[in-house]
């Protein structure tokens, strides 16, 4: 994962307020080190606080990391091994649902791809609308994460994702594709009944649905290939 390395300045003019610079990003190239400019700038930007600094990386798709401290952008986290839950302590989980229907509608993304998350993890399949709704956001991570969570919801999903393969917005369709991705290995059984739908988005308008639909179908027969052997 890219980092984006914040650094703490004084204000012009004055030393008492501080403000947070987020600096181009050097790529190394064969012909040596080449600028790329910064999504919010040319060379730099800057921001009034942390807190805004860390979301406004997020939002780009890099990590941040601000005096050795590392904040990681919200990813897929790896579910750890542990022993059959006691059914009150999955009851009070399962009271955080409201919650987490809350903040799919926060105006925080990365406090959305972490509901999103969480939901996946649940199998909510009553968050099933507002992950729809979340394809289209412009973060990355909160797509990615919505797309992934509906792909371990399964089945409940499926008219859904259906209709979202077919959605007027570009980011919908490249998102439904991606939860088809996530589905391969997951649930590749229930990827056959999407594909058909897939099928039309190799000649999409957009350049990206059209790659990313390749891709699925990609998955999909080396999935598929290796369940028959």
């Amino acid at each position: 994962m890219d980092i984006i390395y914040i650094k703490k300045q004084t204000k012009p003019g004055n030393s008492a307020v501080f403000r947070y610079v987020v600096p181009a990003v050097g790529i190394k190239t064969s012909e040596g080190t080449r600028l790329i400019p910064h999504p919010y700038g040319t060379e730099s930007t800057t921001f009034d606080s942390l807190e805004e600094t860390i979301e406004q990386v997020h939002r780009a798709g890099y990590d941040a990391e601000y005096d050795t401290q590392h904040y990681p952008l919200p990813m897929r986290q790896n579910r750890l091994p542990t022993k059959k839950s006691k059914a009150s302590g999955l009851g009070i989980v399962n009271d955080a649902i409201p919650s987490l229907h809350h903040q799919l509608k926060d105006s925080s993304p990365s406090v959305i791809s972490t509901a999103a998350w969480a939901l996946g993890e649940l199998r909510d399949t009553s968050a099933i609308p507002g992950l729809i709704h979340a394809l289209s956001n412009e973060d990355a991570a909160v797509r990615k994460n919505s797309a992934e969570a509906l792909a371990k919801i399964g089945r409940p999903s499926l008219s859904a994702l259906q209709a979202a393969l077919k959605d007027k917005h570009w980011l919908v369709r490249h998102s439904a594709l991606q939860a088809m991705i996530d589905m391969v290995h997951i649930q590749p059984e229930l990827v056959v009944e999407l594909l058909p739908n897939a099928l039309p988005l190799l000649k999409d308008e957009s350049w990206l649905v059209r790659s990313q639909s390749a891709t699925v179908f990609g998955e999909a027969a080396k999935v598929f290939q290796a369940l028959e052997k």
